[in-house]
């Protein structure tokens, strides 16, 4: 234990130069050190809980990368989405559920925050989780628009009532995530 106390504060690291050896939109893949990194931007992750209606919301989602390796048309994830340039994490959360969700939240209203975490050794970016509780005078429903990308009007999002959050068969580890947070909040230990 006596390493991890050694451990220098974040300021003291030296910023280093990318050396970018692949670049395509917003995703590079970098080499820092010896190891290969994938960089992308920060995301934010939210599993809005609707009280009144004891419900909760996902995606019922199409995602090119799943299908390629299981063949699957659809999987079960999260409201979750990258954080532009010049937003902040609650912007973009916001932002991604009026897009995916058709939920506008009021101003004012103050997310739930969890701490961030990275998504694996490999990739430089952070994902910024949030549970969402939702009462009717919090948010009111659009019609979700989506990005304007092919998978996004491909997906839906839908309602699941909490009494069916142990049938959910979540299609990443995020997802199963944040269930299992939800249950938490919510105090279920198993319907």
């Amino acid at each position: 234990m006596d390493k991890f106390s050694k451990m220098k504060p974040k300021s003291d690291y030296a910023v280093a130069k990318d050396e970018v050896l692949f670049s395509k939109g917003k995703m590079k893949v970098i080499e820092y050190e010896d190891w290969t990194l994938i960089k992308n931007n920060d995301s934010i992750i939210c599993i809005p809980i609707l009280i009144e209606t004891n419900e909760i919301v996902l995606r019922y989602e199409y995602i090119p990368t799943f299908k390629y390796v299981d063949g699957q048309e659809y999987h079960v994830t999260l409201v979750a989405g990258g954080i532009e340039s010049g937003e902040d994490p609650v912007n973009a959360l916001f932002r991604e559920l009026e897009e995916e969700a058709g939920i506008v939240v009021r101003d004012g209203y103050e997310p739930e925050a969890l701490k961030p975490l990275y998504m694996t050794k490999g990739s430089v970016n952070k994902v910024y989780p949030y549970i969402l509780p939702l009462n009717e005078r919090d948010y009111h429903e659009v019609v979700a628009k989506g990005d304007g990308s092919k998978a996004e009007s491909l997906s839906k999002s839908v309602k699941v009532d909490i009494r069916h959050i142990d049938s959910v068969n979540a299609s990443d580890m995020m997802t199963e995530f944040m269930l299992l947070k939800a249950k938490e909040y919510l105090n279920i230990q198993k319907y």
